[in-house]
């Protein structure tokens, strides 16, 4: 089922996700459904999570499931048209079971299509490309309104998922199409029976179309937070490569994966491959399969993080500043700042903020506190080696890496603080959407149920003299103060005196987030002095209650 859409290898190692999936279930199939958002990093899952939701569904007579992948589409707005057309009577007919390319160009389209009333509807589109200046405006019209067609012939609800959503904004390159999006969105609203679910891989632009007050689409989508894996669900997907491995292992290589399924795939195939020739699997040689799949020109990774940073850059103007930017941040053992990168390419610090913006934007770099930083922490390792023609053999012994891996634990462990960097982002993101629900007071590690207060903002701090700084600060009826720490090792009592130690000036409650969890002792301060706790599953609970 689905053979070729979604693979049957993927099918067979889709692993948790459970709670999205729940979530997906009650915006979608529930008696008001409401339009998605899903957000979340590259490679995260969202695409393999939305194509298990199709395949759990695609059975049910009630709805009609349809996929399109935006990236495929955004050539000409005549070509959109059909594509994007195609592709919805494609999951009608084909049901992801056949090939698609019949459905995708109209000469062959057309005899795809059974329903008459169907074949009616096609018309306009028919007669509009027939014209040897087709009103472009028109073309996108009759695409948009072609769900709720199709909802209301076949008598099923739609449940359109746009995947690299933001590639719809190529379309406004065209003339009559620059005002896609409010196309898109005078259609959205006249629609029946249909429902949309988004996403895209470049947070930034995606942020821009569903968040910015000037969008078209500007609080049109209640919106789904795609996480990394916590380290159970990457105990689950390890098990079903490696059964028995020991759990020190499955610690080591959640780390290294930093909860990215796509690079805790690689991982273990590459581990596997190293046992395959006889090798025991040991901490030594999971670090020697990490070097090898990240730095190996034959590795999957490598390839990905090719891919990645060849992209990217081709996105956005001024190629050769913006790769010097990444290469300083990247081999820096400190995160740097707009006037220190000035400095070290002599460059003004407005032509450098210019480009730090790009790099953002793109989806590479994220700001905090005025330092910047990697969003994917393993593309800054790829970038700090390769770039520089540091390359590893495809399987190399322990002499072949002897220099790298005596740098692999501090650099990574300098990959680890950039995703706690982001993780920080993850919290005050959550914050911002507090509403004053009530949530369990598990959650933060209490007896009470607790009632989440509505900041009216919500920043990180840092004092006029710069030697206290707490990652977040929400303010309004009532005050907040949080510390994150995404870290291998549990917080202790001298860690959460510390954090109220800075806070002796303020009137706060007090919220201490912590990956690796709270050593007995921090946990009976916390219990005496009324800080609320939190580890990475109350997070991620937390998370899917918003």
């Amino acid at each position: 089922m689905l053979d070729y859409i979604y693979r049957p290898e993927d099918q067979a190692i889709f692993t948790g996700r459970e709670n999205e999936l729940a979530q997906l279930e009650r915006h979608l199939l529930g008696k008001r459904p409401a339009d998605l958002h899903l957000s979340g990093l590259r490679r995260i899952g969202k695409s393999m999570l939305i194509k298990e939701f199709i395949r759990r569904y695609v059975g049910d007579s009630t709805v009609l499931p349809v996929y399109v992948n935006m990236e495929e589409l955004s050539e000409t707005p005549e070509d959109f048209a059909v594509k994007f057309i195609g592709w919805q009577l494609y999951w009608l007919y084909g049901k992801g079971e056949t090939l698609p390319l019949p459905y995708l160009q109209l000469s062959s389209l057309i005899f795809q299509v059974k329903d008459q009333a169907l074949r009616e509807a096609l018309q306009p589109i028919v007669h509009e490309l027939e014209r040897a200046r087709p009103d472009r405006q028109r073309l996108l019209q009759e695409a948009f309104a072609f769900p709720s067609l199709m909802a209301q012939i076949t008598g099923r609800r739609v449940l359109l998922f746009l995947d690299e959503f933001q590639e719809i904004a190529s379309l406004a390159n065209f003339n009559q199409a620059k005002n896609v999006l409010k196309l898109l969105r005078a259609a959205k609203d006249r629609a029946n029976n249909v429902v949309w679910c988004i996403c895209g891989s470049i947070i930034s632009e995606m942020d821009a179309i569903t968040r910015e007050s000037q969008s078209p689409l500007f609080g049109q989508f209640s919106h789904v937070a795609l996480y990394p894996y916590s380290r159970a669900e990457s105990e689950n997907l390890i098990r079903k490569f490696i059964p028995q491995l020991d759990n020190r292992l499955v610690g080591l290589l959640h780390h290294y994966s930093a909860g990215s399924p796509f690079y805790l795939v690689q991982l273990l195939r590459r581990l596997n491959l190293f046992a395959d020739r006889g090798e025991v699997l040991t901490e030594n040689l999971v670090k020697r399969s990490f070097v090898a799949e990240t730095l190996s020109p034959g590795g999957l990774i490598h390839a990905y993080c090719t891919y990645l940073y060849n992209i990217s850059l081709q996105r956005a103007k001024g190629y050769g500043v913006l790769r010097t930017i990444l290469d300083l941040i990247a081999t820096n053992d400190d995160p740097m700042t707009q006037s220190e990168l000035a400095r070290q390419i002599r460059m003004t610090q407005g032509a450098v903020r210019t480009n730090l913006k790009e790099l953002e934007h793109i989806g590479l770099l994220h700001e905090r506190d005025r330092r910047y930083y990697y969003t994917d922490a393993i593309l800054r390792y790829w970038v700090a080696y390769v770039q520089h023609g540091i390359e590893a053999p495809e399987f190399p012994g322990e002499r072949d890496l002897a220099a790298i891996m005596v740098e692999l634990d501090r650099k990574y462990q300098q990959a680890a603080t950039e995703l706690g960097q982001s993780r920080e982002e993850l919290v005050r993101g959550m914050m911002r959407r507090f509403a004053r629900q009530q949530v369990p007071g598990d959650i933060f590690g209490v007896a009470e149920d607790v009632l989440l207060p509505c900041f009216s903002k919500v920043e990180s701090y840092t004092s006029s003299d710069g030697r206290v700084e707490i990652d977040a600060i929400g303010t309004g009826d009532t005050s907040w103060a949080v510390e994150v720490k995404w870290k291998g090792k549990a917080v202790g009592r001298k860690e959460l005196e510390a954090f109220v130690g800075k806070t002796v000036t303020m009137s706060v409650k007090h919220w201490y987030v912590s990956k690796a969890g709270f050593t007995a002792g921090a946990r009976e301060y916390a219990a005496d002095v009324g800080i609320m706790l939190s580890g990475e599953a109350e997070l991620q609970r937390l998370g899917e209650l918003l």
